[in-house]
């Protein structure tokens, strides 16, 4: 980060974060100091920055895909299966929303024109079994919101299983995912080839899991916040959620899971 004016460094972000934390006008906070970038200059690495304390905040919007490469052990659990293994994760950040400060009233959407990133790593994933949810009460609908709110809390809770921080490790949930052919939820390291976090949430899944769970059901908001299913980094502006059935799904998988 350089201030464009004086040209003088005031700190740097790592390049996995920089297509979401300063890109071209985003509002990016540093040390305290509210900052908005003028330009992301990927050739030279660097975002060119001014102080400025806009009435928005910025809110990137961003495509993901996760492919399965291989998997390296699995829990066979009826209408639940368990998973660790090699993913192919491709991300590319297309947009941003300014949002109105104290409110949240989107502003307006602006494009991004920024390329494709691609990461091999490690991940851990479920799935669940479409005859399994609708014996949990989520119908089909719901399944998508169900899986999406599972997914964030679930990256939430990590670090009580394992050393990081959410911004370590990304996800994706999908009601049909075309290498499972089951809904599933991935969480992978945001690292290149995995940095142990994947693997600390396959071995301690029960307790990772049931923590979500418990979390999410103690949680006092009516439809979810960012304490428990909304997540600060979600690039689909976190929706659908569905808190409710969330728990249903998860409870679904810990009565399958052994242990």
């Amino acid at each position: 980060m350089v201030e464009s004016a004086t040209g003088r460094l005031l700190g740097t972000v790592d390049p996995g974060s920089s297509h979401v934390q300063v890109h071209t006008g985003a509002v990016h906070l540093h040390q305290g100091v509210s900052y908005l970038v003028d330009e992301l200059d990927l050739a030279d690495a660097v975002a060119l920055v001014h102080a400025e304390e806009p009435e928005w905040s910025t809110h990137p919007r961003d495509v993901t895909n996760v492919s399965v490469v291989s998997v390296s052990s699995y829990v066979d659990a009826g209408p639940v299966g368990l998973f660790l293994g090699t993913v192919d994760v491709t991300n590319q950040v297309v947009s941003y929303q300014r949002r109105r400060l104290g409110t949240g009233e989107v502003i307006d959407t602006r494009p991004l024109d920024l390329p494709v990133r691609q990461l091999r790593t490690t991940a851990v994933w479920w799935t669940i079994s479409p005859g399994a949810l609708d014996r949990a009460g989520v119908e089909a609908p719901d399944i998508p919101g169900a899986l999406h709110a599972a997914e964030h809390a679930s990256i939430g809770l990590l670090p009580l299983v394992a050393t990081c921080d959410r911004w370590d490790i990304g996800g994706l949930s999908t009601a049909a995912h075309p290498d499972t052919e089951a809904p599933t939820v991935f969480v992978y390291d945001g690292h290149p080839g995995g940095a142990g976090f994947a693997e600390r949430a396959y071995h301690a899944a029960n307790q990772w899991l049931s923590a979500t769970r418990d979390a999410i059901a103690s949680c006092g908001c009516e439809t979810g916040c960012p304490s428990c299913v909304q997540s600060p980094k979600c690039g689909n502006g976190n929706d659908p959620l569905s808190k409710v059935d969330a728990v249903r799904v998860l409870d679904a998988v810990l009565s399958a899971l052994p242990g």
